[in-house]
């Protein structure tokens, strides 16, 4: 990604950080969980992270706090 495109993509970010905020203090959770998720796709293309790179860190994370839940 070119810096002028990552700068756009930037530019973003506090924008739909703001619409998140409204919609919530509005009451529409569902929306403010929608806006989260493109927030967090605009982030994964910022910084060149797949979808197959989050799933697996997913994964990994899921399993290190299975691993450390206490067993009864």
């Amino acid at each position: 990604m070119d810096e002028f495109s990552a700068r756009r993509l930037r530019s973003v970010i506090p924008v739909l950080l703001e619409q998140r905020h409204v919609v919530v203090s509005g009451g529409v959770e569902f929306a403010g969980h929608l806006l989260d998720l493109a927030i967090m796709q605009v982030r994964l293309a910022l910084h060149d992270i797949s979808e197959e790179e989050l799933s697996q860190f997913s994964n990994a994370l899921s399993m290190g706090l299975l691993e450390n839940e206490p067993s009864d």
